[in-house]
């Protein structure tokens, strides 16, 4: 069929719709790197401060904040950028952004009490009795006000307003990083934890935040449906963290815990990249690829732009990445290359297993969401406590890449089975 309008009308049309997607990409990347960028400049202040023992404590205690905020995040937030994405009447997105919040804080409020009164009967476990359970508390409260921002920047997502995305991704990474220097040493990592919460404070009186009633009655609002798989992953998958890190200082130390803290923040930068742009660009473009064609040709475009410059990208940090951890820790922040090379494969594979996850999430598969996620994190965290006093950061590498072939596999299964069940 023939384009209407002059042909150099046209090409101009072309011209602008490549600009944008142009501009939209730069603000995701910008986006994803804010974070990446404030969390490397706070482990390096933490480094100085206390060595890879210290980014250890941290990580534990942002796994307690992570899992109050995950339980909404990895469920119901992820379900708001789909309905929003399919939405296209104002009153409608708020709808769902309002139930969004109410579903997501009434999730986040007991996990935040359990953590909050467990920290006290498990510090030990926890921490070593490193540091005041008050700080694992002080985390599970600013986790559960943090699931306001997090909803609202997954709403600012699937409307792809990536200007105010970015003004709070920053605005947070940096409220985070002078909190770790302003505060004494002993009290830092409590206020570190409490300013990650402070967008709160402020979001809830934009006019996006304004709660709407539609045509869904609460009990039947669709976005329940998500609830099931931000439990899954939204707790496990933070609380497997927490347990790896405790389960390596028990059999190694402390110190080696930080350094595998140490491993996973570098493969982040590939990881959290990847990520990023799945949850920020393919995530509304399976959402909106209705037919089967549209949706398995958005699946293998995602492949495509993914994997192999995620696999370059971990090519090049194996290479240079004994410098890297240097500059970026301190100098006894080391670790074999062959434990490097086994967690930069296993996190390639894990990347490839998320393509599929977030085909499941916009394919609306929950229970199967659910049910995979078993075969990530947790089951590394069963392999690396069943590896006992055996264990050392290779075999916990080796156990990596096994935890996400398995995943990735499910992963599969599951997405093919809900192409020929449509």
């Amino acid at each position: 069929m023939r384009a209407f309008g002059p042909p150099h009308h046209n090409a101009a049309v072309a011209h602008i719709a490549s600009l944008v997607v142009t501009i939209r990409s730069a603000l995701t990347f910008l986006l994803i790197a804010v974070g990446l960028i404030g969390r490397s400049a706070l482990d390096k202040v933490l480094t100085v401060q206390g060595g890879a023992e210290r980014v250890a404590l941290w990580g534990q205690i942002s796994s307690i904040f992570d899992i109050v905020t995950g339980v909404a995040s990895a469920g119901v937030g992820a379900g708001l950028v789909v309905y929003v994405t399919r939405s296209q009447r104002k009153a409608a997105q708020r709808e769902h952004l309002s139930e969004a919040c109410g579903i997501g804080l009434r999730l986040a409020l007991p996990v935040a009490l359990v953590l909050s009164a467990g920290s006290w009967l498990l510090n030990d476990v926890l921490s070593g009795a490193r540091i005041s359970p008050w700080f694992f508390a002080v985390a599970a409260a600013a986790g559960w006000i943090g699931v306001i921002p997090m909803l609202i920047s997954n709403y600012w997502l699937a409307q792809r307003h990536y200007g105010p995305m970015l003004m709070m991704a920053i605005a947070q990474s940096g409220l985070m990083l002078v909190a770790a220097l302003a505060f004494p040493a002993r009290s830092a990592l409590a206020w570190v934890a409490v300013v990650q919460a402070l967008p709160a404070a402020v979001l809830p009186f934009l006019s996006t935040a304004k709660s709407e009633r539609g045509r869904f009655y609460r009990r039947r609002h669709p976005l329940r449906r998500y609830i099931l798989p931000g439990l899954s992953i939204g707790i496990f998958s933070p609380l497997s963290m927490l347990l790896v890190r405790s389960a390596v200082a028990e059999a190694l130390s402390w110190h080696d815990a930080g350094v595998l803290q140490a491993l996973f923040r570098m493969a982040d930068w590939v990881c959290a990249i990847a990520g990023g742009f799945l949850s920020l660009v393919h995530l509304p473009r399976f959402a909106a690829a209705r037919s089967a064609p549209a949706f398995a040709l958005e699946l293998k475009s995602a492949a495509k732009a993914t994997l192999l410059p995620c696999a370059a990208a971990f090519a090049v940090l194996f290479v240079l990445h004994r410098p890297l951890l240097e500059a970026l820790y301190d100098p006894s922040v080391q670790a074999s290359d062959l434990a490097v090379a086994l967690f930069f494969t296993g996190s390639l594979v894990r990347i490839g297993a998320w393509i599929l996850l977030f085909a499941l999430y916009a394919r609306r598969r929950t229970r199967e969401i659910a049910i995979g996620e078993l075969l990530s994190l947790p089951l590394f965290v069963v392999l690396v406590f069943g590896a006992g006093r055996l264990l050392t950061l290779e075999l916990a590498g080796a156990l990596w890449l096994v935890a996400y072939c398995a995943y990735g596999a499910y992963n599969l299964r599951a997405v093919r089975q809900s192409r020929n069940a449509r």
